[in-house]
């Protein structure tokens, strides 16, 4: 006889439906997508992506020449003082 303080949870069943899967279908349908125009919208998204791309790199560019040109003037800063503090102090 055992005696338990507090009720155990019960385990979860694990449910699993497959799925019918045609390869033939799923072709035939990559084929009529294709042929029916979906194409050229696909390839107006493609270019969009693309343009979205190009401007993301550009402004990083940017961005890195603005952070390079800093920690320069920063070195130059630093090294402007330690001549100075060698020199005359």
């Amino acid at each position: 006889m055992k005696i338990s303080f507090f009720r155990t949870p019960t385990p979860r069943q694990f449910s699993f439906r497959p799925r019918y899967y045609d390869e033939r279908k799923e072709q035939l349908n990559q084929i009529r997508a294709r042929y029916s125009g979906r194409e050229e919208k696909d390839s107006a998204e493609k270019v969009k992506e693309r343009i979205a791309m190009r401007w993301g790199r550009r402004m990083d560019q940017k961005t890195r020449k603005k952070s390079s040109t800093l920690t320069l003037l920063i070195y130059l800063l630093i090294i402007a003082l330690l001549v100075w503090f060698i020199f005359f102090v």
